[in-house]
């Protein structure tokens, strides 16, 4: 069991309760969506260390299909908060088309022997530039608002550091997974990825106590 519990495991798991606490009762499906989305990440995680350690096999295929996953959740989030300015249907439809035609090509040529890490660098690519784009949109806003306290904000936040990190992880994917750090017994890629994963949870964390105090102020205020 200790071998479950392990950086990412707990960041994310503490991630998913708060989300549940938060966001069970939220009138919103995109907001909601993150609670089963969060879930299936722990479950994922969970497995992919059962595979790895347990089974002794690769777990590169549990990752490979989790990132369709990942990268719909994702999308459907930023089309969900453009919405308020205007509609990226049309858009999204085709990212996730081209994505999806990348992803099987590489899967084909990697003869589903691999982690689709140049898959897995697009899409964050893909996520970078959309943040950007709705930061650019929020300062267009001629509506002020409390940064501070303004949910989509920190998850865009936790998001745009999380997958630009990320990128430079994949970049030196090779030379990262390979050397182990002295006295901790992983590779630079998984400290690294861990030390993002909290700053990404603890973003998306804080989202979700913001969006769970606009509801309770909103009800309150009706």
């Amino acid at each position: 069991m200790p071998a479950y519990i392990t950086v990412n495991t707990t960041a994310e798991a503490v991630c998913f309760l708060l989300s549940l606490a938060c966001l069970y009762k939220d009138k919103e499906p995109a907001w909601r969506l993150f609670i089963f989305f969060l879930l299936t990440t722990v479950i994922v995680e969970m497995g992919g260390i059962y595979v790895r350690d347990q089974m002794q096999l690769p777990n590169y295929m549990i990752y490979n299909v989790f990132l369709l996953i990942e990268c719909l959740v994702q999308y459907y989030f930023f089309y969900f908060l453009y919405k308020t300015y205007h509609d990226t249907k049309k858009l999204l439809i085709g990212w996730l088309i081209a994505f999806a035609l990348f992803y099987f090509a590489e899967l084909i040529s990697k003869h589903f022997g691999a982690y689709v890490s140049v898959s897995s660098t697009v899409m964050s690519v893909g996520l970078i530039l959309a943040s950007v784009y709705f930061y650019y949109l929020l300062l267009r806003e001629k509506r002020s608002r409390q940064l501070a306290a303004y949910a989509p904000f920190w998850w865009v936040n936790g998001t745009i550091c999380f997958y630009f990190a990320g990128i430079a992880c994949n970049l030196f994917f090779r030379y990262l997974v390979q050397d182990q750090t002295p006295g901790v017994g992983h590779s630079a890629r998984y400290i690294v990825f861990s030390m993002l994963n909290v700053l990404l949870y603890l973003n998306w964390s804080y989202a979700f106590i913001c969006r769970y105090r606009q509801r309770i102020s909103s009800s309150s205020s009706d």
